[in-house]
């Protein structure tokens, strides 16, 4: 018994404090709304890819915050960075839809901000660009429309759902340039997404549509149009009947990665977050289910690895359009 009151005495003495209960940090989360950004109207690769990814994070519980899409057209992407470097900086909930169009805006200095002024984030996807004709069109195959711009570059109308000098307009190019044609001499109508570009095809308004395969499959499925080819050296790994540009004789091969990126000044944990969680999308049966009916290929790539490959291309795409004719 001396000895226990020796010990509290001892503890009285020199006082014995517990110590407090530590919280534990929460990770980063999403208040409030989320918000996408597709840089184009309604029906475009932009667009698809922004609602597709809105869709499955809600439903597979993936973010528990509504997630809504706003289209912001304009500039092939340039309208939609300038708005999200002057009056979005630091928004957290914030994702925007990119690809390579969004790169030749900038090789084309139709925007004064490259890559450096934004956080890429993600691709998710890669498809393949195609050549779209109405079921009814006089041209049947490649060869008739190659025939064509040989004999006249002025005959044959090109639709597409970005600005001269982008991305649809260099499918077209390329495609002329493989035939021996002045790329420059090609009529291009521009249009604000894809989903313009496929009602001017469908109105006759213009002859051919270079456009994405996930902005056509609806009407190729209601068989209103037909693909003559894509721009690829190998067959898709989802749409095995359409043939490639190198089948018939053109050695144009066109990949288009499908991605999203982040305003400046977002903190490093909500970066984090919007990666981990794009990952985990990406993996879920809903996404890959909606990913092959639009016959984009699986084709991943996130953080320092993505923005790398897209500052490279972004060089890359700068040689492409002086070799073109289309930048000095």
């Amino acid at each position: 018994m001396k000895i226990f009151f020796w010990l509290v005495g001892i503890i009285a003495a020199v006082g014995f404090v517990i110590p407090p209960q530590i919280s534990p940090v929460m990770a980063w989360e999403p208040k409030g709304t989320g918000e996408f950004i597709a840089p184009a109207n309604p029906g475009g690769g932009w667009d698809t890819l922004c609602r597709i990814s809105s869709s499955v994070l809600q439903k597979t519980g993936l973010v528990k915050v509504t997630m809504y899409v706003t289209n912001m057209p304009g500039g092939s992407g340039a309208v939609a960075i300038a708005n999200v470097i002057a009056k979005r900086k630091g928004d957290p909930n914030l994702l925007v839809a990119a690809s390579n169009s969004l790169t030749f805006t900038m090789a084309m200095k139709r925007t004064p901000y490259t890559y450096h002024d934004v956080i890429p984030l993600a691709q998710v996807a890669a498809e393949y660009g195609g050549f779209f004709v109405k079921a009814d069109s006089k041209y049947r195959n490649l060869a008739d429309v190659i025939n064509a711009l040989k004999a006249d570059p002025k005959s044959v109308t090109f639709a597409g759902g970005s600005a001269p000098g982008s991305l649809d307009h260099i499918k077209v190019a390329l495609l002329a340039k493989s035939a021996g044609v002045d790329a420059t001499k090609v009529v291009y109508v521009p249009f604000q997404g894809g989903g313009e570009a496929l009602a001017s095809l469908l109105g006759g308004h213009t002859e051919i549509a270079a456009l994405d395969v996930s902005e056509a499959t609806g009407q190729m499925e209601a068989k209103k149009i037909r693909c003559l080819a894509l721009l690829s050296d190998r067959r898709s790994t989802t749409l095995k009947d359409i043939p490639t540009t190198y089948e018939q004789g053109a050695k144009v091969s066109f990949p288009i990665w499908r991605g999203l990126y982040m305003a400046p000044g977002v903190p490093k944990d909500a970066v984090k977050f919007w990666s981990e969680t794009i990952q985990k999308m990406v993996s879920t049966r809903e996404w890959n289910t909606e990913r092959e009916k639009l016959g984009w290929e699986p084709t991943i790539r996130f953080g320092d690895e993505f923005a790398k490959y897209v500052q490279e291309e972004l060089t890359n795409c700068q040689g492409l359009l002086k070799e073109l004719g289309f930048l000095k």
